[in-house]
C-alpha cells in the first residue's frame, strides 16, 4: 500500500510544481482535466484507494503530532473503508417516534424485569459506586440497559475501521480524526488493548458506550487490575457512567424530574427554559401533581418546566440533574427515557398525566420545512436542519404569541400546516 501511496504523492507533486505553458494567458480557456491522464490523479481513484491516500496522510499528520510511529502505522495503518458505517452515518430518519412512544418502549416489562435483576445481582457494585460518585445505581442501570441492553448489544464494528471511514468521508471528518487521536492515547496509555476495540457504527464502546474522548477523559479502572475494561466488566462500566455524570455536574440525592399541576389561565411561555426556584414556581400556582407541596428543604432547588407534548400533555419540572444525563445524549426524550426507566425499577411511574397520543407527529422533511416557514415570515431559528432544537422553539413561540396560540412550543401537524401555509408554502 505504501508504495501506491507513494506513487499517488509523486503525481501530486509534479501536478502542482508543473510550469504554466508559455501560450496560456489568463483569459485562455482552461483545459478539461481528461486531456491529461496526470491533471487529477485522485479523481481516477477507487473509493478505497483515496481512503489509503486519506489514511497515510492521517498517519503522517499524528506522527507530526508526536504519537509514536509504530503504534500509529499499526493501529490507523490496519483500518480498512466500512461503507456500512458510513451509510450509518448519512441516514437520516424520515420519521421521529412520538416522545409518548420512545418513552413507554424504554420501560417495557423485559427491560425492566432484566435491570431489577441486575440491581439485585451486583448490589454491593452498586453500593461502592453510589458512595464514591452519587449517582443513584437505579440511573446508571437504565443507562446500561438503554445504551446496550445490558452489556449484550456492544456492536461488532472494528472502532478504528468506523472511525477512520468517517474521517475519510468528510462529513464528520473532525469527530472522526479527534476519536482516532482518542484512540491512540488509549493505546498508549496501556488502559485498553487492540483487541478490545470493537464498538457500535458511530464508534461508541462498551456496555455504556463511551466514544473513544469520553472513553480517555472519564472511563475509571474501578477494580484496580490495570484495565479500563467497558467490555466485559460491569463494575468499571457503570463506575466510568457515574464518573462522568459526577464530572458534569450530578447533584447527589437531588431529583430529576417532577410531575406538576398547572393553575387555570397559566402563562405556557414559562415553559421556555428559565430556570425559577420551586417556591417561585410554587408562588405562581404550581403543585405536584399528586397533591400536597413542594417540601421546605426543596424550596431553593432550581428546576425549569418543560412541556414535552405541549398543553395537551404532561407538566414537569426538570432540575439539574435532567440536563446532567442530557450530557450523555442531548435528546429531551432520551433523558426522559432514562428516568421513567429508573424510576420504573422501584415500581414508580414517572409520567401519569395523559398525552396526546392522537397528535400526528412531524417527520423529519416536516421539521424543516416548519424552519423555512418560520424562518420566512421572520423567525428565525438560526438554520434549517430538520432538528427542533433552541432556536426552533424560540421562534415558535414567537410566531404562537403572534398569533394568539398557547405559546407551549409545541407543533403537531395541525399547527404545522397552518404555520407553513401562513408562510405561503406548501405543507
Amino acid at each position: 500500500m505504501w508504495k501506491f501511496l507513494t506513487i499517488i504523492t509523486i503525481a501530486l507533486t509534479a501536478c502542482a510544481s508543473a510550469p504554466q505553458s508559455p501560450s496560456a494567458s489568463p483569459d485562455s480557456p482552461i483545459a478539461s482535466p481528461i486531456a491529461s491522464p496526470i491533471a487529477s490523479p485522485i479523481a481516477a481513484l477507487s473509493a478505497q484507494e483515496k481512503f489509503n491516500v486519506w489514511q497515510e496522510d492521517f498517519i503522517s499528520r499524528a506522527i507530526a503530532k508526536g504519537y509514536d510511529p509504530v503504534l500509529t502505522r499499526d493501529i490507523i495503518g490496519a483500518a480498512i473503508l466500512s461503507e456500512r458505517a458510513v451509510s450509518s452515518s448519512k441516514s437520516q430518519p424520515e420519521f421521529t417516534k412520538p416522545i409518548w412512544s420512545y418513552v413507554k418502549a424504554t420501560s417495557s416489562a423485559a427491560r425492566l424485569n432484566k435491570g431489577k435483576g441486575k440491581l439485585a445481582a451486583i448490589a454491593p457494585t452498586f453500593k461502592s459506586i453510589e458512595a464514591r460518585y452519587g449517582v443513584d445505581r437505579e440511573i446508571l442501570t437504565a443507562i446500561w440497559g438503554l445504551e446496550s441492553s445490558f452489556g449484550t448489544v456492544l456492536g461488532d464494528y472494528d472502532a478504528v475501521s468506523a472511525l477512520a471511514s468517517f474521517a475519510y468521508d468528510g462529513r464528520r471528518a473532525s469527530f472522526g480524526e479527534a476519536q482516532l487521536f482518542a484512540i491512540l492515547d488509549l493505546l498508549a496509555s496501556g488502559d485498553v488493548r487492540k483487541d478490545q476495540l470493537k464498538s457500535s457504527w458511530a464508534g461508541a464502546m462498551g456496555m455504556t458506550q463511551f466514544i473513544p474522548a469520553t472513553f480517555r477523559d472519564y472511563a475509571v479502572d474501578f477494580d484496580a487490575d490495570g484495565n479500563k475494561d467497558l467490555w466485559g466488566n460491569e463494575g468499571d462500566a457503570l463506575a466510568s457512567a457515574a464518573n462522568y455524570l459526577e464530572r458534569m455536574g450530578w447533584r447527589r440525592g437531588e431529583p430529576v424530574i417532577a410531575e406538576v399541576r398547572l393553575p387555570a389561565g397559566f402563562d405556557y411561555a414559562q415553559a421556555d427554559g428559565r430556570k425559577k426556584f420551586l417556591s417561585e414556581w410554587a408562588q405562581m400556582g404550581m403543585a405536584p401533581l399528586h397533591g400536597g407541596g413542594f417540601s421546605e428543604a426543596g424550596a431553593m432547588l432550581d428546576a425549569k418546566l418543560y412541556l414535552p407534548a405541549g398543553a395537551k400533555g404532561p407538566a414537569l419540572l426538570t432540575f439539574k440533574n435532567f440536563d446532567v444525563i442530557k450530557r450523555y445524549n442531548k435528546s429531551n426524550s432520551y433523558a426522559m427515557g432514562i428516568t421513567s426507566l429508573a424510576q420504573g425499577f422501584n415500581g414508580i411511574r414517572a409520567i401519569s398525566a395523559p398525552w396526546p397520543e392522537n397528535d400526528t407527529p412531524l417527520s423529519f422533511s416536516n421539521k424543516k420545512r416548519l424552519q423555512e416557514a418560520l424562518t420566512a415570515q421572520g423567525y428565525d431559528t438560526n438554520g434549517i436542519d430538520g432538528q427542533i432544537g433552541p432556536n426552533s422553539q424560540k421562534a415558535i413561540r414567537a410566531w404562537q404569541i403572534a398569533n394568539t396560540v398557547p405559546a407551549d412550543g409545541y407543533v403537531e401537524k395541525q399547527l404545522y400546516i397552518a404555520i407553513v401555509k401562513a408562510a405561503g408554502l406548501t405543507p
